[in-house]
């Protein structure tokens, strides 16, 4: 395919579909096949911000599998791709707001690899190995062993956490679509679990639920997702905040517009501290709730996180409401 083609066809098909989250990462149609597979031109647009002038690592990691599930489209008699594994590790040359980079996705035997590269650097920001048809059990196991059976006990005692103004997961200012989610803390102990969903209110579907094509799922919100959810545990355990160092995820089936999750994070082993380098690692997932309330996993995952005493500040000085962010501190065994 010349790359000419590939140039009309991607025109067409924005044209016809419904293509948000495609149009979200790559607004000027910077993508390209060609012999290695899919290449495409990104800027990380203010939109995309997670932390203050950096942008979300699930914008980075959607875009990863966006373009992974068009080079998948393309195989001659491809396979189901679930379960769905993917691996990513982030760092090396760091990446902020308004930064240009290049993503690139090559086919394996069973899978893909990615990277995304700033442009100027030759390490990438990220990297990404890709596998259909895998599993990982320890990983739903894990998930298993707090998920409860239904929805309704976690209702109980669930302490609201802050948000910042201009977040795309978490962001309530926002000029730009986002995400617009919220966290709880539930559970008491030395690590409580965090929470979050989607689904559960009709404006979900202009927010969360915006990034489908079809009628099913962007992976993008709930890579997103996840990783917040999953930071806050560690947050809450490790007394900072931090960068994501790596993360893996698990995807089970399609997500259909509309489903009610249910996205969880809990803390599993910290090791550091504050004052020196601080690591923490947590595991997480997400359920489909039916009408009964009851959980069906749809999506596994584990991290591992560097904390960063700068971001911590940033937490004191960004997040809003302030007796939320008191509330949220003094959880963590700090002060507000």
């Amino acid at each position: 395919m010349s790359l000419a083609s590939q140039g009309r066809n991607e025109t067409s098909f924005r044209r016809k579909g419904n293509v948000f989250t495609r149009n979200f990462l790559f607004p000027a149609g910077e993508i390209v096949r060609d012999n290695d597979g899919v290449r495409a031109a990104m800027t990380m647009a203010e939109d995309m911000e997670g932390w203050r002038g950096i942008p979300h690592g699930g914008i980075a990691m959607g875009a990863v599998l966006e373009l992974a599930a068009l080079l998948h489209s393309e195989e001659p008699g491809r396979k189901s791709s679930y379960p769905l594994v993917v691996d990513f590790r982030l760092g090396g040359a760091g990446v902020k707001v308004g930064d240009k980079v290049t993503i690139r996705i090559c086919p394996t035997p069973d899978g893909a690899e990615g990277t995304i590269v700033r442009t100027g650097e030759t390490f990438p920001y990220l990297s990404a190995v890709i596998g259909y048809g895998r599993d990982k059990l320890p990983m739903m196991e894990t998930f298993r062993s707090y998920l409860p059976d239904r929805y309704e006990e976690r209702e109980r005692e669930r302490i609201a956490l802050p948000y910042y103004r201009n977040c795309f997961v978490c962001g309530v200012t926002r000029r730009l679509p986002g995400l617009e989610r919220r966290f709880w803390a539930s559970g008491g102990g030395s690590s409580p679990l965090v929470i979050a969903t989607a689904g559960f209110s009709p404006g979900d579907r202009n927010t969360f639920y915006r990034f489908h094509t079809d009628g099913i799922l962007a992976p993008l919100p709930s890579l997103a997702l996840l990783d917040e959810t999953m930071g806050w545990a560690g947050f809450l355990a490790a007394a900072s905040g931090a960068v994501t160092v790596r993360i893996s995820y698990t995807f089970y089936r399609d997500i259909r517009v509309g489903e009610r999750l249910l996205f969880i994070g809990r803390n599993e082993k910290i090791r550091g501290s504050v004052a020196s380098r601080l690591m923490f690692w947590t595991s997480g997932g997400a359920a489909a709730v039916d009408d009964q309330g009851r959980c069906e996993p749809v999506i596994t995952a584990s991290a591992q996180y560097l904390g960063m005493g700068e971001l911590t500040g940033q937490m004191r000085r960004e997040l809003i409401p302030e007796e939320l962010a008191n509330r949220a501190f003094l959880l963590a065994g700090l002060a507000g």
